[in-house]
């Protein structure tokens, strides 16, 4: 009985000293995001003979540009209508994604945004931010976690998550684009965010092009005159500095 008693008293022992030991600290990380983002960047003809400022759109890309061979960018996309010798009014930036199979890694391009805005004239209140299929996925997130940015949001045949869009500012203009065809990202996906922009009394409006695929959609949405008039008539009342990570 005296030995039962020994271990017993030896055991509470073992676990109190375990217990003790045993704490949680509320540590902070000093670790930088690095903004190391290849990026493509298109000024007006012009841009260096004047000193006023512009407006600046960012390209975000399709999935199957992304890694680290700059060159893929110019083959689609705002790039390769800057290739084939398209004028635009606007700045155009086009970051590109670091991963051939992940997501856009949103706060790099937000601290890369940041650099170019700085280092450049533009008008703060007319950035816009146009995304397809996978650059699409990040321009739903982008509008949710920097919402102080961008003046109109066009994401093209791209997805998200729709409770997160209370977080979208109430001045931000949407215009979502996708086909009835595409097999690859469902138009259920972009439907299901624009209702929830509806819900939540945004400027918002969806075109959905009858018999058009995933790869034909981009084309259709960047070639429509009247989407870059009503892009370039948006403007963010009081903004404030492009916000990063």
């Amino acid at each position: 009985m005296k030995h039962l008693k020994f271990c017993l008293i030896a055991a509470a022992a073992l676990v109190s000293s375990t217990f003790a030991a045993a704490e949680q600290k509320a540590m902070k990380s000093d670790v930088t995001i690095a903004s190391d983002i290849n990026y493509l960047l298109y000024t007006p003809k012009d841009y260096s003979g004047s000193d006023k400022t512009y407006p600046l759109v960012v390209w975000l890309h399709g999935g199957d540009q992304g890694g680290s061979d700059i060159e893929k960018l110019r083959r689609s996309g705002l790039p390769k209508m800057v290739e084939e010798g398209r004028d635009f009014p606007f700045l155009v930036f086009s970051p590109q994604n670091p991963s051939e199979e992940l997501l856009y890694p949103i706060e790099r391009v937000a601290a890369a945004l940041q650099s170019v805005v700085a280092d450049h004239r533009v008008d703060r209140s007319r950035i816009y931010l146009i995304g397809y299929s996978r650059g699409g996925f990040g321009a739903w997130s982008m509008a949710e976690q920097f919402p102080d940015t961008f003046a109109a949001v066009v994401p093209i045949a791209g997805g998200g998550i729709r409770h997160y869009l209370n977080r979208t500012n109430e001045k931000t203009a949407f215009w979502a684009f996708h086909g009835t065809n595409d097999a690859v990202i469902p138009l259920s996906d972009t439907v299901a965010l624009v209702q929830r922009l509806q819900e939540l009394k945004r400027n918002v409006r969806l075109t959905v092009f009858e018999d058009t695929d995933h790869e034909a959609v981009e084309v259709k949405v960047l070639k429509d005159e009247a989407m870059w008039a009503w892009l370039l008539e948006q403007k963010l009342a009081g903004e404030k500095a492009p916000s990063g990570p």
